[in-house]
C-alpha cells in the first residue's frame, strides 16, 4: 500500500495535518407525559418524568404549565364560623358551618341563610337546628339533597332551597331515620353509615326502595334494612370509613378492605342485598377522599392511593395502585395523621372533570386549628387520551370543595369560597392566588414574619404570585461515559411570565437543610422556635428567560419587569457552555401570568476538539 494512502500529502508531496472537528448535536425533550415521580432513582429515570413538579401540571396537549390560580367568589362570615364542607346542588353551593348553620350561594356569589336553630325549632322531630359539628356529607336522591353530620338527624333540601328534617312521608316522622356521618345514593336506595353509637360502627343503613325517609322499623310499606358488616371484614378495623359507588355496586370502605354490595336483590318480598367477598390490601382513610373518576373510583388509604376498576376480560372488580409514583411522598405527609381519629374531617378530595384532575388535599398538621398548609396531590387521569400523571400543588389551605354543573371548581378556606381559575365558564383564566391577608413586597415575593405589614395596597384584587419549580431527572444523551460540551439552550413556551433555568452537571448537586434560626451575620436570632428549611443548590449554569408571548425583552411593554430576561420566542441561540457526562435542568419562578413549556432543546458536542 502506498504511503500516500496512510499519510495524505499536499500538491508538493508534503504531509497534510488532519483536523477533526466536532459536530454540533441537539437534544429536544418534547414528552412530559410521565408527571411527578419520586419512586424511581432519577439517575435512571426517563425525561418524560419530573423529579419535582411543584405547582405545575401536565396539559392535555402534552405541555407542562403553571397551575391555575384562585379568586374570591363569596364570603359567608355573616352566618358561618368556618365552612366544614360544601356541595353543589340545583344551581347553588350549599355550605355547612361548624356552628351547625347552613347557607346557599348562588351563581353571583350572593349568600343566603337557609338553616339555623330558629328554623329548626319550627319543625317536628328534633329539638331544633344542628349541634356544633366538624363533619358533613351530601347525597342527591330523587332530585333532593340529603345532608348528614353524624350528630343530629339528617336534613333534606328541595329545589326551592327549603330545608326540613328527613322524615317518613307516610307518618311525617323521623323516629327511625338513622344518625350517621356518610350518605350515598345507589340503585334506587339511599344508604347511610358511620354511626358514632357504640356497637353500630359497622352498621349499614339502607332505605326503603325509592324512598329517602323510610328506614328499618318504620311502618309498611317498607323494605328498609340494617346490615352489620364487621364479621365480613377479613383484616383490620371493622369501623366503616366511607361509602362509594362503582357502576351498579355499592362500595363499603374499611381501613384495610372494601366490600362490594349489590342492592335491589330480593328474596320473596324481602330486600336481601348480595354481599361480595371483600377486596383486600386496599382500604380507605376517610369518606371524603372517595371520588368517582370516569368509569372508575379513586380513594386513599394508609398505604397509598388506589382505584377500583373492572377487569377487561373477566368483568371482575379489581384494585390498582394509582399512586405508585408518589407513594413515598404521600406516606411521609400522612404518617402523623394516621392515628388521628378525626382525620376524615380534614382529608378530602374533589374531581375536576374539566381538567381531568383528581385533587387530594392532605393537611400538614393533626391540629385542625393550626394547619398551615393543606397539600394537594393532583392526579391527571384521562383514560381515552391515556393520560396518567401526578402533580404537586402547594401553598393552599383549603378545607372543602365542590364542582358545579358547568364544571367549575370551588374551594373554601375559613369562611371564604374561591373559584379555581382554569378555563372556567364566564370569565378569564386566573393566574394568581387570592390571598387577602398575604404580606407582600411589590415584586410579588412574600413576607413571612406575620407582622401584618402589607406593602401592596390592592393585594386583595391583584392576588399573589404562584411559586413553581420543575426539575427533570439526570440525562446523559444516551452516552453515559462520553464527555459532552453544552453550547446552546432554547425553549418553546406559551405565555409571557419569567422563569429561571439552572443546569446541574455530573452529580454536583447539593440539597442541604438548615434548621437553624440564625441570620447569616449570626448576630440576630429568631426566637419563635419554628425554624426553616434552606435549600441550597449549586448549579453549573443559570439563566433567566421570558415566555414566548412577551412582546419585548421582558414581561410587558410597560412593565417594571421590562428587560428581565431572554425572550424564548426569538430563534436566537443563547450561549450555554459547560462540560458534563450527565446533567439535569431545573426551571423555577413566580407566576403572575400564563406560562406553559412545550419543549426544551439543548445544543452540544461530543468529546473534545483535536488536531
Amino acid at each position: 500500500m502506498p504511503s500516500s494512502a496512510l499519510f495524505p500529502t499536499g500538491p508538493r508531496g508534503q504531509s497534510k495535518r488532519i483536523q477533526r472537528s466536532n459536530i454540533l448535536l441537539d437534544a429536544t425533550i418534547r414528552d412530559f407525559s410521565g408527571g411527578w415521580n419520586v419512586v424511581d432513582n432519577d439517575l435512571n429515570l426517563d425525561t418524560k418524568f419530573s423529579v419535582v413538579l411543584e405547582n405545575m401540571q401536565r396539559g392535555i396537549d402534552g405541555s407542562n404549565s403553571v397551575r391555575p390560580g384562585t379568586e374570591l367568589f363569596a364570603e359567608t362570615s355573616t352566618y358561618l364560623d368556618v365552612i366544614i364542607n360544601m356541595e353543589y346542588y340545583n344551581g347553588y353551593i350549599v355550605a355547612v358551618g361548624g356552628n351547625g348553620k347552613m347557607v346557599s350561594i348562588d351563581g353571583s356569589g350572593v349568600v343566603r341563610l337557609i338553616w339555623d336553630d330558629e328554623r329548626g325549632l319550627t319543625l317536628a322531630g328534633a329539638p331544633g337546628g344542628w349541634s356544633t359539628t366538624i363533619f358533613a356529607s351530601f347525597a342527591e336522591f330523587n332530585g333532593e339533597l340529603i345532608v348528614c353530620n353524624g350528630v343530629n338527624k339528617p336534613i333534606i333540601i328541595n329545589t326551592s332551597m327549603t330545608v326540613t328534617y328527613l322524615h317518613d312521608l307516610f307518618d311525617i316522622s323521623n323516629a327511625f331515620v338513622p344518625i350517621a356521618r356518610f350518605v350515598v345514593t345507589n340503585n334506587r336506595y339511599l344508604v347511610m353509615a358511620g354511626s358514632l353509637t357504640a356497637g353500630e360502627e359497622d352498621f349499614l343503613f339502607i332505605s326503603n326502595t325509592n324512598t329517602s325517609g323510610t328506614w328499618a322499623g318504620a311502618s309498611a310499606p317498607n323494605d328498609g334494612i340494617t346490615l352489620a358488616l364487621g364479621s365480613r371484614v377479613p383484616t383490620g378495623s371493622h369501623i366503616i370509613k366511607g361509602l362509594g359507588t362503582f357502576r351498579d355496586k355499592l362500595l363499603v370502605m374499611f381501613e384495610d378492605a372494601v366490600i362490594p354490595i349489590t342492592l335491589g336483590v330480593f328474596s320473596d318480598s324481602d330486600h336481601v342485598p348480595t354481599i361480595t367477598e371483600a377486596i383486600e390490601n386496599v382500604g380507605c382513610l376517610a369518606h371524603r377522599v372517595i371520588q368517582s373518576v370516569g368509569e372508575n373510583i379513586l380513594f386513599a388509604d394508609n398505604s397509598g392511593i388506589s382505584d377500583i376498576r373492572r377487569a377487561q376480560f373477566t368483568g371482575n372488580i379489581e384494585s390498582h395502585r394509582a399512586g405508585q409514583f408518589i407513594t413515598p411522598e404521600y406516606l411521609s405527609y400522612i404518617h402523623e395523621l394516621i392515628a388521628v381519629a378525626s382525620q376524615e374531617d380534614r382529608i378530602w378530595s374533589v374531581w375536576d372533570s374539566q381538567s381531568n384532575n383528581f385533587m387530594l388535599f392532605v393537611p400538614d398538621s393533626d391540629v385542625a386549628a393550626n394547619t398551615t398548609e393543606t397539600r394537594c396531590f393532583v392526579y391527571k387521569r384521562n383514560q381515552k387520551l391515556k393520560i396518567d400523571a401526578w402533580q404537586d400543588w402547594r401553598g393552599w389551605n383549603f378545607r372543602a370543595g365542590c364542582r358545579s354543573a358547568l364544571k367549575r371548581v370551588f374551594l373554601c378556606e375559613g369562611t371564604e369560597v374561591f373559584l379555581l381559575g382554569e378555563d372556567h365558564v364566564g370569565g378569564d383564566q386566573i393566574y394568581k392566588d387570592y390571598e387577602g391577608s398575604q404580606e407582600m413586597w411589590d415584586d410579588d415575593t412574600p413576607w413571612t414574619d406575620d407582622t401584618g405589614f402589607n406593602p401592596v395596597a390592592d393585594v386583595n384584587d391583584s392576588g399573589v404570585s404562584i411559586p413553581f419549580t420543575w426539575e427533570l431527572p439526570w440525562t446523559d444523551n444516551n452516552q453515559r461515559f462520553l464527555l459532552k460540551g453544552s453550547r446552546y439552550i432554547n425553549f418553546d413556551t406559551i405565555g409571557d411570565n419569567k422563569f429561571t433555568v439552572q443546569m446541574f452537571t455530573d452529580n454536583i448537586y447539593e440539597d442541604r437543610n438548615d434548621f437553624g434560626e440564625d441570620w447569616e451575620e449570626d448576630t440576630l436570632k429568631f426566637d419563635d422556635g419554628t425554624g426553616w428549611d434552606v435549600q441550597v443548590l449549586d448549579p453549573t449554569l443559570e439563566m433567566e428567560f421570558e415566555g414566548g408571548d412577551a412582546p419585548g425583552f421582558g414581561l410587558d411593554q410597560f412593565s417594571e419587569d421590562f428587560g428581565g430576561g431572554r425572550p424564548t420566542r426569538l430563534e436566537k441561540l443563547y450561549a450555554w457552555t459547560a462540560k458534563y457526562k450527565i446533567a439535569k435542568l431545573r426551571m423555577s419562578g413566580h407566576a403572575t401570568k400564563k406560562l406553559a413549556f412545550i419543549s426544551i432543546t439543548m445544543g452540544y458536542h461530543q468529546g473534545s476538539i483535536r488536531s
